[in-house]
C-alpha cells in the first residue's frame, strides 16, 4: 500500500451498525440510550451541561414495545434506530417498521419517529411516547449505573406550547418538550396519536427537547475557527489498526470544545459521559498521544491549563500557588457532589498534573512548537517548578507527595485515584501522605524537560541547576523504591512510599511509567520488562494495573487489576526508549488486538482477565467511551511503532520502526512539522520515506526484525543485577546536558 490514507468522516463509512448502547454528543450535550433508542433504564437520558433534562423516552405502538432491529451511528451527533411491530390481523410478517432519527444539539435533541406500513393491508394504531425529566446531576446519574438510587423526586410536567414543560425553580432549570403534530391525547408524561395507515404509507411524529438554565463556561464556537483534525493519516495491513487510528482521531475531535477564556483555542474533555470536563493529567496525556497529528491540541491544552493555574492556598479545594488543576467542570452546577465547582473554581487535587505540565511543555518544544507559543508559558512553568520544590514536597525530602486537604478532597491524587488503589501485597491499604513512584518519575523528567527549555531561551544557569536537581531525584527513586528480587525472580519498583516512608512493595503497571521517564538503570529496566512480559502483569490484552499475584487483585476493579489502554501504551513507549523492542511490540500487539475486539474504539478501561484462545476482552461496566486518553492510544502506538523522535529546534528527526506480529505494514502520513509534512511507509522490507519536511534532517534506521511476536531475544535473562554504578553514559548521573 502506498499513498496518503483515505479520508474518514465518521465512526464508519456510511455509519457504524451496532447492538451496543448508543452515545451521541454535541459539545456539553449528550444522549445515552440502549440500542433501540430507548431511555429510562438507569443511567440513560439526555444530559445538557451536566444535568439530565430527559430521563425517559420510550415508545409503544398499541401498547406493545417495538422489537429492535439495529442502530446506525452516522456521526457523533446523529443516529438512526430501526425496529418493527406485528399488527393484529395482518399476518406473520411484522409489516410495521419504525425508524427513529435522532440528532443531538448543544442545547437539546431532535427526534423523528417514522412509521411505515409494508404490504397491502390497512392498520389502525396508537403511537405512545413517554417522556420524563428529573434534573439529576451527572454524578447522581453515574451512581445509578453503579446500582445506587436517585434521591430526588422528578418534577411533574405541565402542558405548554404543544407539548410539556418540566421546571425546577430552585435550580433555575427548565426542559421543554414539543410534539409535531400535536398529540391527540396528552396525559402527564405520555403523548398519544391515533394513526391510520394503508400499505406503503408513512406517518411522521417529531419531538423537540430544549434545555435551559445552568449557565456554562463553554464558549460559543467562534466564526471561522477551524475544526480540529478529524482524521489521522494511518493505514495498515490488516486494516483494523488504521481504522482504530481514524476512530481515535474522530473521537478526539468530538471531545474538543472551545475555551471560554480564549475561544481561539480548544480544550479536550476527558471522556463521555462522566467526564465532560477539562482534566489536568488526562488532557495533557491525550495531547501527548496525538502530538504527531495535532500539536496545536497539546499547545491549547498547555495554555488552557496555565490560564487556570493555582494562585492561592485553598485547602477546601486543594489549590496551592503554581499547582495545575485536576478538574474543572465547564458548567455552573456547583460542586456536583464530587469536589469541583463549575467553571469559576477548579479543583486542584492532583499531585501529577503539575510535573506532567512541565514534561509536555518540553515535549511540545521538541516536536516543533514555535517560540511564540512556548515563551508565554515560561512564567507558568517557573511557578509550577516552585510548587514542586515547595508545597508539593512538604517535608523537603525531594519527593512529591499528597494528602487530602479538604473535606471533599480525593483520598488518592495520582492517576490511580480510587480508594483502594494504593495497597500492600496483602491487600491492606497504605496510609498517607503518599509518594507514588510514577509521580517521582514525572518530577525527574519535568526537571530535565524544563532545563532544556530554559537553555533554549538562554537561561543556562537555571538549566544547569535543574539538571543537578534532576540527577538527585533520579538517584533517590532508584534507591528508595527499588525492591530486589528473591529466589531468582526479577526486582521491581515499589508502588509508593507510605506516610512512614516505607515502600509499598506491590507489583503494578506504575513502574512502566518510569521507563517512559528514563528513570531506571538499564539493568533495572530489564527487570521491569521481565515483569511487564510476565503472566501476572500482562493479561494478553494489555497491562494489568495490579499484578494477579497480589492479594487485592480483581480484574474488574477500577485500578486494582483492570487494563487501562493508555497505561499500557505508556509502558510501550518506555520500553522502546530503553531499546527493549520485543517487549514493546508484544504489548502493542495486544493493544491492537483489543482495539479490534472493541470495533476500533478502545474504552477507558476493561477487565484484566487472562486472555484465552478465542476469547474477547471483558468490558468494564462504567467505562467512558469515547474517552480522551483511550481514543489517543492508537495514535500513540503509531508514533511508538515508528520510533519517531524529533528534535525540531536541533533540525533533526530520527525514525526507528518496528512492527508487531499482527501488522504486516504501516503507513503514517500527514504528520506536520515546521517545513512541511512527514510521511513514512513501513513493510517487512523496511521503512520508506514518502515525504520529508524541508530543512529537517531525517535519520531512518532499518530494522530487519519486524513482523514477529518476540520470544525474549532482546531481554537478557536472568537480567543483570542492578547496581548504583550501572548508569547510561553522558552527563551527571546519566542526565544529558542540553
Amino acid at each position: 500500500m502506498t499513498g496518503p490514507a483515505e479520508p474518514w468522516t465518521g465512526p464508519a463509512a456510511g455509519g457504524a451498525v451496532s447492538s451496543d448502547p448508543v452515545t451521541l454528543v454535541n459539545g456539553l450535550s449528550f444522549a445515552l440510550s440502549d440500542a433501540s433508542g430507548a431511555m429510562g433504564d438507569g443511567a440513560s437520558g439526555l444530559l445538557v451541561r451536566d444535568t439530565r433534562h430527559l430521563s425517559r423516552l420510550e415508545t409503544r405502538v398499541s401498547g406493545r414495545r417495538p422489537t429492535h432491529l439495529v442502530a446506525a451511528v452516522s456521526s457523533p451527533t446523529t443516529a438512526r434506530f430501526h425496529s418493527y411491530c406485528n399488527v393484529e390481523g395482518l399476518g406473520p410478517d411484522a409489516p410495521l417498521e419504525i425508524e427513529r432519527r435522532r440528532t443531538v444539539s448543544p442545547d437539546g435533541m431532535d427526534e423523528s419517529f417514522v412509521l411505515r406500513l409494508w404490504g397491502a393491508g390497512r392498520a389502525r394504531l396508537e403511537l405512545m411516547i413517554d417522556v420524563d425529566c428529573d434534573f439529576a446531576d451527572i454524578f447522581e446519574v453515574r451512581r445509578l449505573r453503579l446500582g445506587g438510587d436517585l434521591a430526588r423526586t422528578a418534577p411533574p410536567p405541565t402542558p405548554a406550547e404543544e407539548g410539556l414543560r418540566f421546571a425546577d425553580p430552585s435550580l433555575a432549570l427548565e426542559t421543554r418538550v414539543r410534539f409535531d403534530p400535536p398529540p391527540d391525547r396528552l396525559d402527564a408524561g405520555r403523548a398519544s396519536w391515533d394513526v391510520e395507515l394503508t400499505g406503503g404509507e408513512t406517518r411522521t411524529v417529531r419531538l423537540r427537547v430544549r434545555a435551559s438554565g445552568g449557565r456554562d463556561e463553554l464558549a460559543e464556537e467562534p466564526a471561522g475557527y477551524p475544526a480540529p483534525p478529524a482524521s489521522a493519516g494511518v493505514r495498515s495491513d490488516p486494516p483494523a489498526f488504521g481504522r482504530a487510528c481514524r476512530h481515535g482521531a474522530a473521537d478526539r475531535a468530538t471531545l474538543a470544545i472551545p475555551d471560554a477564556l480564549d475561544p481561539g483555542r480548544r480544550l479536550i474533555a476527558a471522556g463521555i459521559p462522566w467526564f465532560v470536563a477539562l482534566f489536568g493529567r488526562d488532557s495533557l496525556i491525550a495531547g501527548h498521544q496525538a502530538r504527531a497529528f495535532d500539536l496545536h491540541g497539546l499547545r491549547d491544552t498547555l495554555h488552557g491549563l496555565a490560564a487556570r493555574q493555582g494562585v492561592r492556598d485553598d485547602p477546601e479545594n486543594d489549590e496551592q500557588p503554581g499547582k495545575i488543576l485536576h478538574e474543572v467542570r465547564l458548567t455552573r452546577r456547583d460542586w456536583l457532589g464530587s469536589g469541583t465547582a463549575g467553571g469559576e473554581r477548579p479543583y486542584y487535587g492532583s499531585v501529577d498534573a503539575t510535573p506532567l505540565f512541565l514534561m509536555m511543555l518540553g515535549e511540545a518544544r521538541r516536536w516543533g512548537l514555535d517560540r511564540g507559543s512556548v515563551e508565554p508559558l515560561l512564567p507558568a512553568a517557573r511557578r509550577a517548578l516552585a510548587w514542586m520544590r515547595g508545597p508539593g514536597d512538604p517535608d523537603g525530602d525531594g519527593l512529591l507527595e499528597y494528602a487530602p486537604l479538604g473535606a471533599r478532597s480525593l483520598g488518592n491524587q495520582a492517576w490511580k485515584d480510587s480508594e483502594n488503589a494504593v495497597q500492600f501485597p496483602d491487600g491492606s491499604l497504605a496510609e498517607g501522605p503518599i509518594a507514588m513512584v510514577e509521580v517521582q518519575g514525572y518530577a525527574y523528567r519535568a526537571r530535565v524537560e524544563l532545563a532544556r527549555t530554559l537553555a533554549w531561551v538562554g537561561d543556562d544557569a537555571a538549566a544547569s541547576d535543574l539538571l543537578d536537581e534532576a540527577a538527585r531525584t533520579r538517584a533517590a527513586i532508584r534507591e528508595r523504591y527499588w525492591v530486589p528480587g528473591e529466589g531468582g525472580t526479577p526486582g521491581f519498583f515499589a508502588l509508593a512510599l507510605d506516610g512512614r516512608k516505607r515502600p509499598v512493595p506491590a507489583a503494578t503497571s506504575n513502574m512502566g511509567h518510569l521507563l517512559w521517564c528514563d528513570v531506571p538503570t538499564p539493568a533495572q529496566a530489564a527487570h521491569v520488562a521481565a515483569h511487564i512480559r510476565g503472566a501476572a502483569l500482562s493479561s494478553g490484552w494489555g497491562l494489568r494495573t495490579l499484578s494477579s499475584d497480589m492479594a487485592g487483585f480483581n480484574p474488574i476493579s477500577y485500578h486494582a487489576g483492570s487494563v487501562w489502554p493508555h497505561d499500557t501504551a505508556i509502558a510501550c513507549e518506555g520500553l522502546r526508549r530503553y531499546g527493549l523492542h520485543g517487549a514493546a511490540v508484544d504489548l502493542a500487539g495486544a493493544l491492537i488486538d483489543a482495539a479490534t475486539a472493541f470495533d476500533g474504539r478502545l474504552p477507558e478501561l476493561f477487565g484484566g482477565h487472562r486472555r484465552e484462545p478465542g476469547d474477547v476482552p471483558i468490558p468494564y461496566p462504567n467505562a467512558c467511551r469515547p474517552q480522551a486518553w483511550a481514543a489517543g492510544v492508537p495514535l500513540a502506538l503509531a508514533t511508538t511503532l515508528l520510533g519517531l523522535e524529533p528534535d525540531i529546534p536541533d533540525g533533526r528527526i530520527t525514525i526507528d520502526p518496528v512492527l508487531p506480529a499482527n501488522l504486516r505494514s504501516l503507513e503514517v502520513h500527514g504528520m506536520t512539522f515546521p517545513g512541511g509534512v512527514l510521511s513514512v511507509d513501513v513493510t517487512h522490507r523496511g521503512p520508506r520515506l514518502a515525504s520529508v519536511p524541508a530543512g529537517i534532517a531525517v535519520e531512518l534506521a532499518a530494522r530487519p526484525t519486524m513482523g514477529r511476536r518476540t520470544t525474549g531475544d532482546d531481554l537478557p535473562w536472568p537480567p543483570p543485577r542492578p547496581s548504583a554504578a550501572d548508569e547510561p553514559a553522558g552527563g551527571v548521573d546519566g542526565v544529558e546536558r542540553p
